[in-house]
């Protein structure tokens, strides 16, 4: 009703209740005096937690300069850092050899029944592989890469039958599958040199 009467509601007749109102302000004006001590040492505690994580930062970034790994490398182009090198056909053949010896030692984590190391391992070392042999079979005359493109096939065909072993944790099939695998890796290298 006090709109209705032309007062607005955010103005307060005089009365009882502006009484109160004045004890209020005077024990608020009381409680801010002693706040601000409390914001003193805030502010303080505040300033200490801003340094503390600031000289944080800067130790941190101080030791990741001294300790710089190749990801941190940015004036080496993209191609480079995150993609697999183009090598000789000799240097290929070299790196697939080492991969080949990488697949024949996931023996020991077969056994032990390490799934998710073989599968990692497992993956990495074909990727490799597979980029490699197809390097090293570009290279072969037409007359050789007709046997080696089906041999590398048979290869990558039991290598997938290894990984899905691992996959569902299979340890008859993986040993099945690492059977073939090592044969057939073996015939592989054989026919590299």
């Amino acid at each position: 009703m006090a709109s209705m009467t032309g007062l607005s509601q955010g103005v307060m007749p005089a009365g009882p209740m502006r009484a109160g109102r004045s004890r209020l302000a005077v024990v608020r004006a009381s409680a801010a005096e002693g706040d601000n001590v409390q914001i003193a040492s805030r502010r303080a505690v505040l300033g200490l937690v801003a340094t503390g994580i600031a000289g944080g930062a800067l130790a941190e970034s101080a030791l990741a300069a001294a300790k710089s790994i190749k990801a941190r490398d940015t004036d080496l182009p993209l191609k480079e850092r995150f993609y697999l090198q183009p090598l000789s056909p000799t240097e290929a053949a070299a790196r697939a050899k080492e991969s080949a010896k990488d697949i024949i030692n996931l023996k020991p984590l077969i056994d032990k029944k390490q799934w998710p190391f073989v599968r990692d391992d497992l993956r990495l070392k074909a990727s490799y592989l597979r980029y490699d042999l197809n390097t090293v079979i570009n290279s072969k005359p037409k007359d050789e890469k007709k046997g080696l493109k089906a041999l590398a096939g048979k290869l990558f065909d039991t290598i997938d039958g290894l990984d899905h072993a691992a996959k569902i944790k299979s340890p008859t099939e993986a040993e099945k599958y690492y059977a073939e695998t090592t044969s057939v890796l073996g015939d592989v290298l054989a026919k590299l040199g």
